[in-house]
């Protein structure tokens, strides 16, 4: 039987080694589920820490090399919920306009191009892409798409805008990954993201029952720890609030099924032929969306 080989990880945001454990393993030594399922092995995690200085949360001890794990992913009940993501983009978009209402766009993580197809009607459109699946259905928008990692990239400062949608707690290091994405952007371009807040009261109540707790999220931000991030590698907020996901009832439904206590009502009451293709905007707490602007250094315009 392969055993996996892990290292002990220092903080990612600021290096420091003095952590606690706030989740156990309970992985063992297989790797987590790279789909969005939703099954029970969905939920297994590698071990998660916090940092005692910065208060980030990240996982240790990690296998090398995670990334490469995506490449042969496919996930086919990603698509069931492609127009409620079509949806979400107008919104998202809307919101993004009001800062930079034209340019060059990057969506690193771009996954089947939902985003970038919505994005094309505004934007001059790329994407990045791991997944050889998802990249496949992505460029059937017509948008160029990478299947590079993010290092890989010629660092031109061409780009307006760099989306992350659901990405940053995938990266593995992420100081390097937003360095990186900071050469990409030409001064005053934007970098907009979305993921989730370890310190909200909705991740604190519900501990490792949280949406958030995942096998490949290996990153879990505070809003502390995301600007000390993103101020790092030259970046200032421009706004921060929470993302307008559109969800039917039905895909409502399937994400409360992880939750016993209310999955079989939640199914019963909103997963049927009357509602269940009613869609809804929510704004979850325990969720950031956050602009950030790429500025000059001091001295330098």
């Amino acid at each position: 039987m392969s055993t996996l080989c892990k290292h002990h990880i220092p903080c990612p945001i600021c290096g420091s080694a003095d952590c606690h454990e706030l989740y156990p393993d309970t992985l063992g030594d297989r790797l987590p589920d790279f789909d969005y399922d939703f099954s029970p092995s969905h939920r297994q995690s590698f071990r998660t820490v916090r940092c005692e200085h910065c208060g980030h949360g990240y996982s240790s001890p990690l296998p090398a090399d995670l990334y490469a794990n995506y490449v042969d992913v496919e996930d086919k009940e990603y698509m069931r919920n492609r127009e409620q993501r079509r949806m979400t983009a107008v919104k998202v978009l809307s919101v993004i306009r009001r800062f930079k209402p034209g340019g060059a766009l990057l969506d690193v993580g771009c996954a089947t191009g939902d985003f970038l197809d919505v994005a094309r009607e505004s934007y001059d459109a790329e994407g990045l892409e791991l997944s050889k699946w998802a990249a496949d259905v992505a460029s059937r928008t017509g948008a160029h798409i990478y299947r590079q990692r993010l290092s890989d990239m010629p660092e031109n400062e061409r780009y307006d805008v760099v989306t992350l949608w659901g990405v940053i707690e995938h990266f593995e290091t992420p100081q390097v990954e937003i360095a990186g994405i900071n050469r990409l952007l030409k001064y005053g371009g934007l970098l907009c993201l979305w993921t989730g807040d370890l310190d909200s009261w909705v991740a604190r109540f519900l501990g490792k029952r949280w949406w958030y707790v995942q096998g490949q999220h290996i990153q879990m931000f505070t809003m502390h720890s995301l600007e000390k991030l993103m101020q790092e590698n030259g970046f200032v907020k421009k706004e921060m609030s929470r993302y307008p996901y559109v969800m039917s009832l039905r895909s409502i439904a399937k994400s409360l099924s992880r939750y016993k206590a209310i999955g079989t009502l939640a199914s019963l009451l909103l997963d049927n032929s009357l509602l269940g293709d009613v869609r809804i905007t929510l704004k979850l707490p325990g969720e950031m969306f956050g602009i950030f602007e790429k500025v000059a250094p001091a001295g330098k315009m």
